[in-house]
């Protein structure tokens, strides 16, 4: 059988980086060790419950869908995971729905 691939590009189509961009990213990314870094940005309890919520989400979406390829009694412990993950989800949920409007601290 003949499976016709085609060659890489020869070169990149990005010719320069957006310098602000790439701080954005690595804001968003890494720790800064400095408190006046330009690259740290203030972050509420809220934000980092809704970051939380978002991480369990998808946590639970990754569980359910291994569980979903396993039988027997690997299934069962798969979805006891996905349980155990729903039940930190709903709690963070429940944080952030408690906080009241304006929490930056």
């Amino acid at each position: 059988m003949f499976k016709v691939t085609p060659n890489p590009p020869v070169s990149s189509a990005v010719k320069s980086i957006d310098p602000l961009a790439a701080d954005r990213a690595l804001a968003h990314y890494i720790q800064p060790q400095a408190s006046g870094s330009r690259l740290s940005l203030p972050e509420s309890h809220e934000d980092h419950l809704v970051s939380a919520s978002s991480i369990l989400e998808s946590a639970a979406a990754t569980a359910y869908e291994h569980a979903d390829n396993l039988t027997g009694p690997n299934r069962k412990v798969a979805m006891g995971l996905v349980h155990l993950i729903e039940l930190a989800l709903r709690q963070v949920d429940s944080l952030i729905e408690e906080l009241p409007a304006g929490v930056t601290s």
